[in-house]
């Protein structure tokens, strides 16, 4: 860049010599009148051939620069566009992995002291079901204790709620797991047996 600097300070002293030569030879055909003329043309054809060079030169200079920088902005771009997909994948994936562990893990089986009782609880939501199993299809099904969405819609995914048995066989004690509250439960072979309320 210095040496095109220098070239273009000089470039007017270096043309003119010899257009000089050109005039020396020329000089004893012209008259004094007409050799002012000649050499202030020759001075501004200089001056006009220097500008166009300059304005030249500096157009493709910028021109070169913003290529530059462009090319410059184009892999950042890139990349950036790049790692923007990369994050959205593995953010769709992670969700996948909570979904699925979430929806593998929602309900649970708990045994009571009757081998053909056992408590389904859904651990998102709070609701419990009694299973009655048998090697008689026709006694084997499931009757509902709670069927209320003790989470009202806003719950924290699958093991929210837990089931912890008491002493006593029909009687159970249902953990809301985030927030604390709890809820006694009992299950029965009648319907008035079957309940769950809350303990404050």
């Amino acid at each position: 860049m210095a040496q095109i600097y220098q070239i273009l300070r000089f470039y007017p002293y270096l043309c003119i010599p010899y257009e000089l030569l050109y005039l020396n030879n020329k000089i004893s055909y012209i008259s004094k009148k007409n050799r002012k003329n000649l050499i202030n043309n020759i001075k501004h054809s200089k001056m006009r051939k220097f500008t166009t060079f300059t304005v030249v030169f500096l157009c493709a200079t910028i021109g070169l620069a913003q290529t530059k920088q462009s090319n410059q902005q184009a892999p950042k771009d890139a990349v950036l566009n790049k790692i923007d997909s990369l994050v959205q994948i593995t953010n769709a994936w992670l969700e996948q992995i909570e979904l699925d562990h979430s929806l593998k893990q929602r309900y649970k089986l708990y045994q009571t002291e009757n081998i053909y009782t056992l408590l389904q609880l859904d651990t998102k939501t709070g609701m419990i079901e009694q299973v009655q199993w048998s090697l008689d299809s026709e006694n084997e099904g499931s009757v509902t204790i709670n069927n209320d969405d003790l989470n009202y819609g806003f719950g924290h995914g699958s093991g929210s709620f837990e089931l912890y048995p008491t002493k006593n066989m029909y009687q159970f004690i249902l953990l809301d797991k985030t927030s604390g509250r709890k809820w006694h439960v009992q299950w029965g072979m009648k319907t008035k047996e079957r309940w769950i309320r809350r303990i404050y």
